[in-house]
């Protein structure tokens, strides 16, 4: 049965294993990515790794989950998932259109890729 732990430093809850230990998220065969942030060096791997590189390449035009949509199927969490884990800023900014809107996702601070590997 899992149940969810709670790390006291960030106040953030995991999913842990029957013996109390968090789980690891599966990685085997993904892309691995060194990089360096504003909070120091940092590694993410997957489809995480994927959408950092499309920010960096971006720049100040920014990346929409639909120029990304051949494998980016859910930009808005690996956009989460570098904001929370590793405290980058990336701005989302809403572009209407007739529909209603979407977002830009743009990386607002200094992010130097140094390593990937798999």
């Amino acid at each position: 049965m899992n149940a969810a732990i709670s790390h006291p430093q960030s106040g953030d809850t995991a999913i842990a294993n029957a013996a109390g230990q968090p789980r690891k998220r599966r990685t085997r065969g993904a892309p691995v990515l060194s990089a360096q942030g504003p909070f120091g060096l940092f590694t993410v791997t997957g489809q995480t790794a994927r959408a950092l590189v499309a920010l960096v390449k971006a720049g100040p035009a920014g990346v929409t989950a639909l120029e990304v949509n051949s494998w980016a199927f859910r930009k808005a969490a690996y956009v989460h998932r570098l904001r929370k884990d590793n405290g980058l800023a990336i701005e989302t900014v809403r572009e209407k259109h007739d529909g209603g809107w979407h977002a830009r996702y743009v990386l607002c601070c200094p992010v130097t890729l140094l390593e990937a590997g798999q």
